[in-house]
């Protein structure tokens, strides 16, 4: 599987994401997910890349959390199903790139184009940009929640 050297912001990976509600109880993630890579920011010390990364889930957000739903068009060129997802904008996994958990997009895409690479495709730069203002106001709101890898 193909790996990109620099982390694909913006684009949507195969990984193995770690919801905090399972954290307690384990060090990796039950299943593979599609996730956004959020942001990357150099390490201070090794000069690695931390990654921040979003987990999009079936699951309907529950009152309290925050999250956005993925739009029908986007789920479908990116090769997801039809069933409605939304993209958790109040929690993110943050880890090193490349990192262990990253897995086959042909895991979870119907997409030709990912048969050998664990990047799923780009996502729209205005939708990345509100994914992007979510996750901050939930920032801001202090209602983050962070997992480390």
């Amino acid at each position: 599987m193909k790996i990109p050297a620099v982390p694909p912001i913006g684009h949507i990976v195969a990984y193995e994401y770690l919801w905090q509600s399972k954290a307690m109880k384990r060090e990796d993630g039950e299943k593979t997910y599609p996730t956004a890579l959020l942001m990357g920011k150099r390490a201070e010390a090794g000069g690695s890349t931390l990654v921040y990364a979003l987990g999009i889930s079936h699951m309907k957000p529950p009152a309290g959390r925050r999250a956005l739903e993925v739009p029908a068009k986007l789920r479908r060129w990116i090769g997801l199903d039809d069933e409605p997802q939304w993209i958790y904008t109040d929690e993110v996994n943050v880890f090193v790139w490349p990192g262990p958990d990253l897995r086959p997009a042909r895991w979870i895409s119907q997409r030709p184009l990912v048969e050998d690479t664990c990047v799923l495709g780009l996502l729209p730069s205005d939708w990345f940009a509100d994914v992007q203002r979510h996750f901050y106001e939930s920032y801001q709101m202090k209602s983050m929640r962070m997992v480390k890898r």
